[in-house]
């Protein structure tokens, strides 16, 4: 019995000592041999127990799909664990914070409150245009007294820039707040249809609405223009006599017809008694002779009249002699410098040094009217047909058209052929 137990025990000490020495003699001759030993292992079990011929397509199960980085990612999401871990984390860091919502609000008349003090504002210098007529608040509310009122079109430069009002400032310097939605960075275009005519000399119609844009065409002194559009507040899109299409600045035309003189006609001449010599001795004035007057190309007494039309308006100013302001004989003197002829500044001066005299008979368009007061000349005017004049009148404070008879007159000159 005693032999027997211990044979037990040797068999058993040999069995562990064997299994404990085989991996043992066996991972360093794999290592040598340049296989692993998973690899190693797999070709002995393979020589014992032959190779499987079951199909090499492995189907791995959900919870065992690994990602690029090697996470596991939920087969119904695609989404990574780590990815969730990072999402929960990042709810949980801000679950201490509060939270704060702005909400808009609207006066009366449902305009948007604005929710930045002015102070505040962002800061510009950019060129807008008003959509509609507005007004110019003191202060970003539509409660606020007014500043001034902007007309549709007009061009403002914004100075700073809120959640719903814009601070801007007009050309002539008034400032004050506009909600932002009533402005626009570019020019406001309103389609139109109407006539105007050209209240200069000449006026050049331009590809765009900018001084800087090339020329088209040239108008002339009342040439007639079709208006299609209205550019912003300086600015009309206009189609000439010929077709032309372009842009002209509004200063420089009028929606008044330009008048048409009516030419004086001529007396039939009579004859003069020869049998009286009392009709001698009557004193008559001297006439000067016509034909030693300058004469100028393309010019003559209309030309003098179409451009007292376009003075039409300016206001009176005692001296003055331009569209800012002008007199009676600054009127003179302007016309007819417009087309190169020199007159004196003073009724007076031009009554005695200009031109020649001729008769009231002999008047014509451009011919200067000069009036009497006592031995001086105090007014003059321009003579454009049909018994009437344009003068700078001093009682209505602007040139105006006027009935010639409008106070004892001294004599009449001519200063072009």
């Amino acid at each position: 019995m005693v032999f027997k137990h211990n044979r037990r025990q040797h068999i058993l000490a040999i069995a562990v000592a064997f299994f404990a020495a085989v991996p043992a003699i066996c991972l360093p001759i794999g290592v040598r041999a340049g296989m692993s030993p998973g690899t190693r292992v797999a070709k002995a079990y393979a020589n014992v127990f032959g190779e499987d011929e079951e199909d090499d397509d492995v189907t791995i199960e959900d919870w065992a799909l690994v990602g690029s980085d090697d996470e596991m990612e939920d087969s119904e999401t695609g989404e990574k664990d780590s990815d969730k871990d990072d999402k929960e984390e990042s709810s949980k860091d801000y679950e201490d914070i509060p939270k704060y919502y702005v909400y808009q609000s609207y006066d009366s008349l449902n305009h948007p409150n604005e929710l930045l003090a002015p102070e505040f504002f962002t800061p510009d210098n950019t060129q807008f245009y008003s959509k509609v007529a507005a007004a110019l608040k003191t202060k970003p509310a539509m409660n606020a007294p007014t500043v001034t009122t902007i007309h549709k079109g007009q061009p403002v430069i914004r100075t700073g820039l809120g959640d719903t009002w814009s601070k801007v400032r007009t050309e002539n310097g008034k400032e004050g707040f506009i909600l932002t939605s009533n402005i626009q960075d570019t020019m406001v275009k309103v389609n139109a249809k109407f006539i105007v005519w050209v209240d200069t000399g000449s006026l050049t119609v331009r590809k765009e609405a900018s001084s800087d844009a090339s020329k088209v065409t040239t108008a002339y002194k009342h040439a007639r223009l079709a208006v299609t559009q209205v550019v912003g507040d300086k600015w009309y899109k206009v189609t000439t006599a010929n077709g032309k299409s372009g842009y002209v600045p509004k200063s420089y035309t009028t929606r008044k017809a330009p008048p048409t003189p009516t030419p004086t006609p001529t007396p039939r001449p009579t004859r003069k008694p020869t049998a009286k010599p009392a009709a001698k001795k009557t004193s008559k004035p001297s006439y000067g002779n016509v034909k030693k007057l300058p004469k100028i190309t393309g010019k003559n007494g209309s030309s003098i009249v179409a451009i007292a039309q376009s003075m039409l308006g300016v206001k009176y100013k005692f001296a003055g002699c331009s569209r800012s302001g002008i007199d009676c004989s600054g009127l003179v003197k302007y016309c007819y410098a417009q087309i190169g002829i020199r007159v004196p500044h003073g009724a007076t001066q031009i009554w005695k040094h200009s031109g020649v005299t001729v008769p009231r008979s002999a008047l014509k368009p451009g011919d200067v009217v000069c009036y009497s007061k006592g031995s001086i000349c105090p007014h003059v005017a321009i003579y454009v047909g049909g018994g009437q004049i344009i003068h700078a009148s001093d009682s209505k404070g602007k040139v105006c058209y006027a009935n010639m008879d409008i106070m004892k007159i001294k004599g009449f000159k001519r200063l072009i052929r």
